[in-house]
């Protein structure tokens, strides 16, 4: 390590205050500084982790001149927006997931990265969990076989709030942006883009999906399938299945430490990994061994991934009828 990374976070909401105490917990980083369209916000966010500064505007966090990295913590909506400002003053940027509202945004979100030489992540912090390595090794060695079906969803029940950002438009509500990210991101990272798209989804008063459905084709015959609810409690589980086997995550799925392999005609194996802090901590070395090497994306989370992931959501999207403000 070459020394403590020096980090930001615009958008001191829940999500932030989660990623905040994983980095207190991390070797090699450091909170120093805080920003949003609240000073006061600032303020109570810096005073409780430990944070030197704070901002009232995210445009003096970006410019700052001794800060490293910055997450971007704020609503989907505004993604690329800070994103682009961080990355035209050269600070490392791991931004929230969906990295954007669309694979347009994503582009230019990419473009500025080579165009500074400067880092740019999604932070999918799923893919660097343990238990993600351990899935990819095991279907890497044929454990399963030929890989032939995924399966991977994500339901819970929010009340209803036009306003709120599940459900807003302006702040890239709906249900496949915020939670259908995480199964379509399993679909997409073990069996690649989908040759064909079968998409539908139930739409909420605002216009935004309350409830997805798509079924993924390859052209080897593989089968892919996601689901995202704000509906109903779904069992939040994946399955992963092959000619020769099944791989099965308990709920919740996208978050666990463990996992267990059917065999056929053998008993079922269980993988146990080393517990979390709050699972963040794994995105963040990841950004650290980046920053060390010189690197502006991550071998294993990279642009054409995300680019990939927002092309699918794209037309998933589509399909469906959801439509975000300037599209």
């Amino acid at each position: 390590m070459d020394g403590s990374k020096k980090w930001g976070i615009i958008g001191p909401g829940k999500i932030a205050a989660k990623f905040a105490a994983a980095l207190a917990l991390t070797e090699g980083a450091e909170l120093v500084a805080v920003a949003s369209r609240s000073g006061e916000r600032a303020r109570e966010f810096a005073a409780k982790f430990g944070a030197s500064r704070s901002f009232d505007h995210y445009w003096k966090l970006a410019a700052a001149p001794d800060i490293d990295a910055i997450y971007i913590a704020t609503p989907h909506g505004f993604h690329c927006e800070h994103a682009l400002l961080c990355l035209k003053h050269r600070k490392a940027v791991l931004c929230e997931k969906p990295m954007a509202l669309s694979n347009r945004q994503v582009q230019e979100m990419v473009s500025a990265s080579q165009d500074n030489k400067t880092f740019l992540m999604e932070a999918m912090w799923t893919r660097f969990l343990p238990l993600t390595g351990k899935l990819l090794e095991l279907i890497g060695e044929g454990k399963i076989g030929k890989l032939k079906y995924v399966r991977a969803d994500f339901g819970f029940a929010p009340p209803f709030n036009p306003e709120g950002r599940l459900y807003n438009k302006e702040l890239g509500g709906g249900s496949l942006l915020d939670i259908g990210v995480y199964p379509l991101f399993l679909c997409q990272l073990l069996m690649g883009e989908p040759s064909r798209i079968m998409a539908t989804a139930q739409l909420a008063p605002t216009g935004t999906d309350d409830s997805c459905v798509a079924t993924l084709h390859y052209p080897d015959g593989g089968l892919a399938i996601m689901t995202s609810l704000y509906s109903c409690q779904t069992s939040i589980t994946a399955e992963i299945a092959g000619t020769e086997g099944i791989i099965h995550i308990p709920t919740p799925w996208y978050k666990n430490d463990r996992l267990t392999l059917y065999r056929r005609g053998q008993e079922a194996e269980d993988f146990q990994f080393e517990p979390m802090v709050n699972g963040f901590e794994y995105q963040i070395r990841e950004t650290l061994r980046c920053l060390d090497e010189g690197l502006i994306e991550s071998p294993y989370l990279s642009h054409a991934f995300s680019l990939s992931m927002s092309r699918v959501m794209d037309a998933i999207r589509k399909q469906c009828g959801v439509y975000y403000p300037g599209e």
